[in-house]
């Protein structure tokens, strides 16, 4: 920075400058001082305004990274609404994946048992009717028998 330099060449001026007998007062060239005096008026603005830039420069920074922040932490809490959405979702359907299997089973139980019965029955018929086949052949042998 130019006036940091030119404050810094006014302290050198009085560090140099003649002292006073027993005194701590210095005699300057006046016209020497003014001059730096008058440059550091001059230069003065520029460095306003630069450094006025500067703190609006940061600011603007600083707003975007605000914005640039939260927009991250919304697109992540929808992320997040989402995984929980999806999350309830799976549970539904795994939730109604095990009922309908269960029912399944249990259809599959009461057709095996009605599929046992069924045959149970059907094979009961068919002895009854054995039987009475066999009844029929013996007493058909019988009259054979007697016929003889």
């Amino acid at each position: 920075m130019d006036i940091l330099n030119l404050l810094e060449r006014i302290e050198d001026i009085i560090e140099d400058a003649s002292k006073f007998p027993l005194s701590n007062k210095v005699m300057i060239d006046k016209e020497e001082i003014l001059e730096v005096i008058n440059e550091i008026r001059l230069k003065l603005p520029d460095e306003i305004n630069r450094a006025s830039w500067v703190a609006k420069e940061r600011q603007r920074i600083l707003s975007e990274a605000q914005e640039e922040a939260n927009e991250i932490i919304h697109r992540i809490q929808e992320q997040q609404r989402v995984l929980i959405e999806e999350s309830e979702i799976v549970r539904q359907a795994q939730k109604y994946a095990d009922k309908l299997i269960q029912e399944a089973e249990e259809k599959a139980n009461e057709m095996k048992l009605g599929a046992y019965n069924y045959s149970d029955e059907i094979l009961s018929k068919l002895q009854d009717k054995i039987i009475e086949i066999n009844k029929i052949i013996e007493e058909n042998r019988e009259v054979l028998k007697n016929l003889n």
